[in-house]
């Protein structure tokens, strides 16, 4: 008989470093802690490609800049609003409609905290959006883990024929707690058990 007991971990005790797809090139990168701060959910951190090398800073702030303005006369608006950009333009040059001259316009800058757009049905970390590497679609919900720490936790205690708690300062914000009931449930062992396994290799 296989014995599990509940070390007292949550979520956060396998979350320094987690494997995510990548946005650019779609393949496995990681999101690191920084370790700046004692605090996990106060720290910084980044995320790591190093198969195209792309790598991005948390807290990174793009720009968005307006034109909304009149050039030649006072009906005919000169409209204009572009992409995100990584850094504030001082003037942006725009054709008017009216005189068909190029001049230059000072736009107003709005920043945007960047957050990476991504499926709304994946799961995902919460520093950039990122979609986990690490996830399937299982019992019209999500199976996902974090790297191979978490993935190794979750095998022990599917595997268990024994669940224990511990009473020692466990509460319910242990991540055992918290598990989803497809993954407490007997039925479903040998299949997760399967897609760990796949993880793992």
């Amino acid at each position: 008989m296989e014995r599990f007991q509940d070390e007292n971990k949550w979520l956060g005790s396998f979350g320094d470093i987690i494997n995510v797809k990548c946005p650019q090139c779609g393949s496995q990168a990681v999101v690191k802690r920084i370790f700046k701060s004692e605090r996990y959910y106060s720290d910084s951190r980044v995320l790591e490609c190093k198969n195209c090398y792309y790598s991005i800073k948390e807290g990174t702030v793009k720009y968005s800049a307006t034109v909304d303005t009149y050039c030649c006369n006072n009906e005919d608006k000169i409209q204009f609003k572009s992409q995100l950009l990584n850094e504030k333009p001082n003037k942006i040059k725009l054709k008017c409609p009216i005189c068909n001259e190029i001049k230059e316009f000072k736009p107003a800058i709005t920043e945007v905290p960047f957050v990476l757009n991504t499926d709304n049905t994946a799961a995902r970390e919460f520093s950039f959006n990122a979609e986990l590497w690490y996830q399937k679609e299982f019992s019209r919900s999500i199976f996902w883990a974090y790297n191979l720490e978490h993935i190794n936790y979750l095998e022990r205690y599917i595997k268990a024929d024994l669940r224990e708690r511990n009473n020692n300062g466990s509460t319910n914000g242990t991540m055992i707690s918290r598990l989803p009931k497809f993954v407490k449930e007997a039925k479903n062992r040998e299949k997760l058990l399967k897609i760990l396994e796949k993880w793992k290799k």
